[in-house]
């Protein structure tokens, strides 16, 4: 691999380039490159597997949300997807997954919920119970958050 290519790797997992308007063109110019080559050098090093995709992530304290929580929801079988579909297209919901219940836990709808405070969190739950007619939940909220990062590829040499 060559040194533009640990550069531009090096840059792109950067997360301070990310609060930019336009972080390609800040990439290039920190790079010294123009702003089509590196991005056709990505494209490159993405056909070729070295870098395999690009996620953002906002965590919701950032983002202003003081009282998040993850909620299952025990939704009939015949009207999960509905349900699913429904509640995914909330505002304030970040992740919505189905998964198999289990015996004593027949909840299936997961969903990822943000708000300002614990009252409007109610009102959001309340509203996807109504969006998504369902009448049980079970709120599951994090005792302690631990910090979430990606990996780093060729660290800077300290």
């Amino acid at each position: 691999m060559e040194q533009k290519d640990i550069d531009i790797i090096r840059a792109l997992q950067n997360e301070e380039f990310y609060f930019e308007l336009n972080p390609f063109a800040k990439i290039a110019h920190k790079l010294n490159m123009e702003l089509d080559l590196l991005l056709e050098r990505i494209k490159q090093l993405k056909e070729a597997g070295i870098i395999r995709r690009f996620g953002a992530a906002m965590t919701p304290h950032k983002a202003g949300f003081s009282s998040n929580a993850m909620v299952t929801w025990n939704v009939p079988l015949e009207h999960e997807n509905e349900a699913a579909e429904a509640m995914a297209a909330h505002a304030r919901v970040s992740h919505c997954y189905l998964r198999d219940g289990f015996e004593g836990f027949p909840f299936t709808l997961y969903t990822m919920v943000h708000a300002n405070s614990p009252e409007d969190l109610e009102v959001v739950l309340d509203e996807l119970a109504e969006l998504g007619n369902v009448k049980e939940r079970r709120v599951l909220k994090s005792l302690k958050e631990y910090k979430k990062s990606s990996p780093v590829y060729f660290p800077e040499k300290m």
